[in-house]
């Protein structure tokens, strides 16, 4: 008499949380297809996408070819290959000068009632990139087959003042509320995008149905929250940050930051800091539970999530600086404008869109992540 074999247990589910970036989430692209090389698995291996500012949009893209994984990372791979910064905004030479000059000129402008600028790169580029790449009808067929347990973007709230992720998934998860942040079921759309990646003061705010929205790292407290809230067990990080602090001393002797300076490392707080403390956290609460017994587990919601970080093996500032001399003309004219290009490379590794500089962090991303292809089977539970 044959006897039917019990259902297998679901696996755990794994996520992928993309953080910003500017255009050094050309790396996370390099770093994606290196992992689907690694996995080889045709159905993507992250049943859960997540993703703010730039990794948003690498998220958006990847989410919606979860049925045909390694389709989807030659694709977006592809996709980077194509851009250029005036793919992302308006490089023409007036435009620009007069928005500088905006800006220059808002004290006054203001008083006679002209409202000042949201931000000094016009973003109306990638509006219409987005338009035209995301593929919302993909999404939710994954969502539909399986493929896709859930997809989450973050943006920040000019209005509420909070974080907001929207996400599209499976009917098990439910709406979240924490201090200032929550999570919010929603049709995502390519202006949910445009708003997560819309950088303060490079762009300007983005409306969206209940109010102005810009870039999802800025009060992104816990960027690993929105996998764990949508059922999480492992999550993958990939960074767009080695993990070497500045040695002492590195800025210029006898100059103080100039604004451009400061604004590379408001980018470099907005993007990374607040990923590599949340992933510092959750290894530590992982550790935590790891010593507690059986019956001390069953009294406290805390429970283990693997989590593996990927971050680039050098420093992007480097990579950025021998390429800045590719930046458009006026956009090189503006930067210098504002003491950027006096700098470390800082802001131009995040705003600087072109051929060379984007190939080397895609080159990069792909020989870091293939470096740690051990690692990266034992996640998946292929060691």
């Amino acid at each position: 008499m044959s006897r039917t074999a019990p259902p297998s247990p679901p696996a755990p589910l794994s996520a992928l949380v993309l953080q910003g970036g500017g255009a050094r989430g050309a790396y996370q692209t390099g770093a994606i297809r290196a992992i689907a090389e690694i996995t080889g698995s045709r159905r993507s291996p992250f049943g859960i996408v997540c993703g703010a500012s730039v990794g948003a949009i690498n998220a958006a893209s990847l989410a919606a070819a979860s049925q045909d994984f390694q389709a989807g990372a030659r694709h977006l791979e592809s996709l980077w290959q194509s851009l250029r910064s005036s793919s992302v905004y308006d490089t023409r030479t007036l435009p620009l000068l007069a928005t500088g000059l905006r800006w220059a000129l808002s004290p006054v402008l203001r008083y006679l009632g002209v409202p000042a600028p949201g931000g000094f790169l016009d973003h109306a580029p990638l509006g219409r990139l987005l338009e035209r790449e995301y593929k919302p009808a993909h999404l939710r067929r994954a969502i539909r087959s399986g493929a896709l347990h859930a997809f989450c973007i973050t943006a920040s709230s000019y209005s509420e003042g909070t974080s907001v992720t929207y996400f599209e998934g499976s009917r098990s998860i439910r709406n979240w509320q924490r201090v200032r942040r929550r999570g919010e079921r929603a049709l995502i759309g390519p202006q949910h995008l445009l708003a997560s990646a819309a950088l303060p003061l490079a762009f300007a705010p983005v409306a969206l149905s209940n109010g102005y929205f810009g870039d999802g790292s800025l009060r992104l407290g816990s960027p690993l929250s929105p996998a764990i809230h949508c059922g999480a067990r492992r999550i993958l990080v990939i960074s767009t940050r080695d993990r070497t602090p500045d040695a002492p001393g590195r800025s210029r002797p006898g100059h103080g930051p100039g604004i451009g300076e400061v604004a590379g490392h408001v980018l470099d707080i907005l993007f990374n800091d607040n990923l590599e403390a949340d992933y510092e956290r959750l290894t530590r609460i992982n550790r935590t539970v790891s010593l507690l017994g059986s019956e001390a587990r069953k009294q406290t919601p805390l429970r283990e999530i693997e989590a593996l970080l990927l971050q680039p093996s050098q420093d992007l500032r480097t990579v950025a600086r021998a390429h800045a001399a590719r930046l458009p003309r006026a956009v090189g004219m503006l930067m210098r404008g504002f003491g950027a290009l006096e700098a470390d490379g800082r802001i131009e590794s995040y705003l600087m869109f072109e051929p060379d500089y984007i190939g080397a962090l895609i080159s990069a991303g792909y020989t870091d992540t293939m470096a740690r292809a051990a690692e990266i089977r034992a996640f998946f539970g292929r060691g």
